[in-house]
This record gives structure tokens, sequence and C-alpha cells, in this order.
């Protein structure tokens, strides 16, 4: 299991260290090669998608990154990799951002309000120019 010194920096995003986080955990996707890590610490959430020792994508979820509470939870998707497929982020709770149509290095953030402390979840899912999809498993996060 890889091991990350810090999450990914988003536009719109602010930074969060990984020294926070809690229990990071790798789930293999089925027949695709691909390696889903997952952290999280009391603000943030991050799901990773690894293939052949390589970064594909990440997601990322923030608790009113501003702190003021105006701009409401954001998650962001990123996709890192160059191979034809896009990237789709969604929570449980509605969110939902895409790279579709956009060229590998671009990322995608979508702001909505979540009651404070509720818990629901957040997937990934990588899709194919064929429409085939590979999925990481639902991850708890909370607003």
């Amino acid at each position: 299991m890889r091991l990350k010194t810090t999450l990914s920096t988003l536009a719109t995003v602010t930074a969060v260290s990984a020294a926070g986080l809690l229990g990071l955990s790798a789930t293999p996707a089925a027949a695709a090669g691909v390696d889903f890590e997952y952290g999280r610490n009391s603000q943030a959430a991050e799901i990773d998608a690894w293939k052949d020792n390589r970064m594909r994508a990440s997601q990322t979820w923030q608790i009113d990154p501003l702190g003021d509470g105006s701009k409401g939870d954001t998650l962001c998707v990123k996709d890192h990799w160059k191979e034809g497929w896009y990237v789709v982020a969604t929570t449980s709770k509605g969110h939902r951002a895409s790279t579709k149509g956009h060229t590998a290095g671009y990322t995608k953030c979508v702001t909505k309000n979540v009651a404070e402390g509720k818990k629901f979840t957040m997937r990934m899912t990588l899709v194919g120019s064929n429409g085939g999809t590979i999925k990481s498993a639902n991850y708890t996060i909370h607003g």
C-alpha cells in the first residue's frame, strides 16, 4: 500500500495535511488492476485511484473549505492520467463532479452545503471510452 505524505491541493480547496488522516486503506478494483486508497480526517477525505504505480485520479471532500460556512461543502475530482478515461466523483447527498470532455490534469469542484455532522458516502467511478466503469467502494464521510 502506498502511503501519501500530503493530499492533493485542488483549486479553490484548502490543502489538507495527510498527517491527520485516519485509517488509510486500499481496495483492488476487480479485473482492472486499479487500487483505490482512502484517507480522511475531521475536515476532509480523499480517494485516490492508482494503476501501474501511477496516480490515475483523485477525489477530495472538504467540509466548508472557507471556514465560514458560506460556500458549503466541496467535492473535487482530478484526472491525472492521459489514457482516454474520465472520472466521476459522487456523494449520496447529491454532489457530482466529472472530468468528462476535458484533458488530463483537469479539476472540477462542486459545492453543496450538507448539515453539519451528518454521515453519508462518496464514491469514485472511472469511465472508459468504451463505456466500461471501475468503481471504488462507498466510503463514509460527514458534513
